[in-house]
């Protein structure tokens, strides 16, 4: 008798809240172009000029010559007037292949398609359900897919590829690794994936990860040389020291463990240490869940949700618009607990939204000198990893 009226309750919660996320969406973009000022030295969608420039970059130069950075600082100072920043790159030449065509367009098209994109390509991963509910675009309309679209960034391309991945792995075992081996071009986010995969048995998915990585670099190979790769390699600790000299502007948008204690004065040394112990823990964890459920049709939503917030916390260097994979590990959750038959436990509501909200809460800059990522990420992993195990453990009974 009571199934039918919570259910309309939940329905009123879910449509309230895709309301309230897509005003917040609106006046977010609304806000940004009413105060942005067209001066050279802050571009439109300011991260995206970084990808663009990289492109253009390759029109003209070497690609191992992107890597020497005071070269490259003055190419993208030329190609925009009154552009007296930096945006090195970092990314290893297999990303080039993708972001040279960016540089044959202008910068406004170049950013439209890397926009629908990344927002396509997420929409597909999260929304696309046989299931007739709100609840999986509340993913979609997470405080963080605003903030990745207003900086041009590639949380959602990255988001979209783990996730989708994960969704298809049953059912189109090849797919799924052609879609982790694209990732690898964001190396920190893509390290522990092979690792899971072996732990699964999920042998189709990983020779086809393994494939489409060699695939990559051997395409890079032909069109950059050998010499992009070594450059590469030679920049990643001039990399490091730049993060560190910009830390007042850029460690603030990275809710990271190693952020947390570099902004609490930690040494490198304790940094390194915790950071690795982290990293090293997050790691056994999810091998020993996917271990686990190695027999099974395929990994979970909780799986998927327990590893999407396992490969941010493995990496030092991640910042809030890498997080549209992590808002949409909370709404998974959220999904598993509304199911019929399933309850929230204690604190795992709490945890949920403010894992959800994590993104606002940084840019409110309420938090300020708080180690708001950690403090939250971590017991949301945790919360995730027991909600995965309980479901592998938990004997199904019978409808």
């Amino acid at each position: 008798m009571d199934a039918e009226p919570d259910k309309r309750g939940t329905s009123r919660v879910l449509v309230a809240a895709a309301v309230l996320l897509g005003l917040y969406q609106v006046v977010s973009m609304a806000l940004y172009f009413w105060t942005y000022k067209p001066t050279g030295d802050t571009p439109l969608f300011s991260d995206f000029y970084a990808f663009w420039s990289f492109g253009r970059f390759l029109e003209t130069m070497p690609a191992a010559r992107i890597y020497d950075f005071k070269l490259l600082e003055s190419f993208q100072h030329a190609l925009l007037p009154g552009f007296h920043s930096f945006y090195p790159c970092a990314y290893p030449p297999t990303l080039l292949l993708f972001l040279k065509p960016l540089g044959m367009l202008g910068y406004l098209p170049a950013y439209l398609v890397w926009t629908v994109l990344g927002l396509g390509g997420f929409i597909l991963a999260v929304g696309a359900t046989a299931e007739r509910s709100l609840l999986p675009w509340l993913a979609v309309l997470a405080p963080t897919t605003v903030l990745t679209i207003i900086f041009g960034q590639n949380g959602l391309i990255t988001a979209a590829l783990l996730i989708g991945a994960l969704r298809i792995m049953e059912r189109r075992p090849l797919l799924a690794g052609v879609l982790l081996g694209l990732l690898s071009c964001k190396p920190q986010l893509f390290v522990l994936l092979p690792l899971v995969l072996l732990a699964g048995r999920r042998w189709r998915t990983l020779f086809a990860t393994g494939g489409t990585v060699l695939a990559l670099v051997a395409a890079s190979l032909v069109a950059f040389g050998l010499p992009a790769w070594l450059a590469w390699i030679k920049a990643l600790p001039r990399f490091s020291r730049t993060i560190e000299a910009e830390w007042s502007s850029l460690g603030w948008k990275m809710p990271t463990v190693s952020a947390a204690l570099r902004s609490a004065g930690a040494s490198h040394t304790v940094l390194s240490v915790a950071q690795l112990t982290i990293a090293g823990a997050v790691t056994v964890i999810l091998l020993a869940l996917f271990h686990r459920g190695r027999k099974e049709a395929a990994p979970s939503s909780l799986d998927s949700a327990a590893l999407q917030v396992g490969v941010f916390l493995t990496t030092p260097y991640a910042f809030v618009y890498d997080m549209p994979m992590v808002s949409a590990a909370a709404v998974m959750l959220a999904a598993a607990r509304m199911a019929p038959g399933q309850a929230w436990r204690p604190g795992e509501r709490i945890l949920t939204i403010t894992g959800f909200c994590l993104p606002m809460f940084i840019f409110s800059g309420v938090f300020n000198g708080i180690p708001l990522g950690p403090l939250i990420l971590i017991p949301l992993f945790a919360l995730l990893v027991r909600a995965a195990w309980t479901e592998r453990t938990t004997p199904r009974t019978a409808p």
